[in-house]
């Protein structure tokens, strides 16, 4: 009587036929995901994170522009502040890509292995996605419920969890990915060349989108923000800052404060203005503050006003101390 064995597999002398140290066939048994490369994994998720929150923060610029901004454009203030925004910014990106990468995309990425080796599955991005979305799920949850315990407002609050869930996976899932391609075995170095390629990959994708925001505003698809135009007959009428303090502007050039804010140089308030004077629109698009008021003995009432707002919604402001804190003493037309 013959006796069949059947192979096993995982001892020493790879490659030999038939012998127990061999590969498997293909197909026989399950595909055990790869283990290690925990530094590149780390690496790699940290690159991948600070590249989406600076492509995050390129977007929000590009689509800011639509809107209305202050901020003491063009001083050297300005210039400096801008400067330290980016620096910042990158600093920021950094700290919290790493932070992120080790305390949710290592993590990750060993779930996803350790559910390939339970379920017997081959460690497939498809795993990987799947394992971000019911994590992400369950976080959505923790957080939502502590948000709305501290406050439940109606049925409406309850999106707090669709949008954290959704947030959640489009930030973590494209880092995992990239984490994951990192993990895997391959010739020496492959894993790094995993992060050469998601950072050059990620610097085209800023170029891109940087390219694609200023095609898109060179061609009038999107348009800057700009002040309304507007004429002396747009002034005339009752402008209110919604505190109780109001300009009313005539047509003659007269102009009355009634409980306008006061500010001094420093920013800091100076009480309330009840007096009349007079105002006008100075001259030529270039101004830079177009609205020129003189009531005597009123702090910040003597010198030139800004326009903003929209065209159905305009408003008059002044700054608050130096124009490069961007605060403002806005009023809007009421008539």
């Amino acid at each position: 009587m013959t006796q069949t064995t059947q192979p096993t597999w995982g001892s020493t002398s790879p490659g030999v036929p038939g012998d127990p140290s061999g590969p498997p066939p293909q197909g026989f048994g399950p595909v055990r995901p790869p283990g290690g490369g925990n530094g590149a994994v780390f690496t790699v998720g940290a690159v991948a994170l600070g590249i989406e929150a600076v492509l995050a923060a390129l977007v929000g610029v590009l689509y800011g522009l639509r809107f209305e901004s202050h901020g003491g454009e063009g001083g050297l203030g300005w210039l400096f502040g801008t400067v330290f925004a980016f620096v910042l910014l990158a600093v920021v990106s950094a700290v919290a890509g790493l932070a992120v990468s080790a305390a949710a995309v290592l993590p990750l990425v060993h779930l996803g292995r350790a559910v390939a080796r339970r379920t017997g599955r081959p460690d497939s991005p498809r795993l990987t996605l799947a394992t971000v979305a019911v994590v992400s799920g369950a976080l959505a949850l923790l957080i939502g419920s502590c948000v709305l315990l501290a406050g439940f407002d109606g049925p409406g609050d309850l999106l707090v969890y669709p949008a954290l869930a959704l947030g959640l996976v489009v930030v973590l899932a494209p880092a995992t990915l990239c984490a994951r391609a990192a993990g895997n075995p391959g010739a020496p170095g492959a894993r790094w060349r995993v992060l050469g390629r998601v950072a050059l990959g990620g610097l085209g994708l800023l170029a891109v989108t940087a390219v694609a925001g200023a095609a898109a505003y060179g061609a009038g698809i999107l348009k800057v923000y700009e002040p309304p135009r507007l004429t002396a007959a747009d002034m005339v009428g009752t402008w209110t800052d919604g505190d109780g303090g109001s300009l009313r502007f005539e047509a003659d050039g007269t102009v009355t404060a009634k409980g306008v804010t006061g500010y001094a140089a420093t920013g800091e308030r100076s009480g309330t203005c009840d007096r009349a004077g007079t105002w006008r629109l100075a001259e030529g698009e270039s101004a830079g503050l177009p609205l020129e008021l003189g009531i005597a003995d009123c702090a910040g009432l003597s010198s030139g006003w800004g326009i903003g707002g929209t065209e159905e919604r305009p408003t008059v402001f002044a700054w608050i101390g130096e124009p490069d804190t961007g605060d403002r003493y806005v009023l809007t037309r009421q008539r």
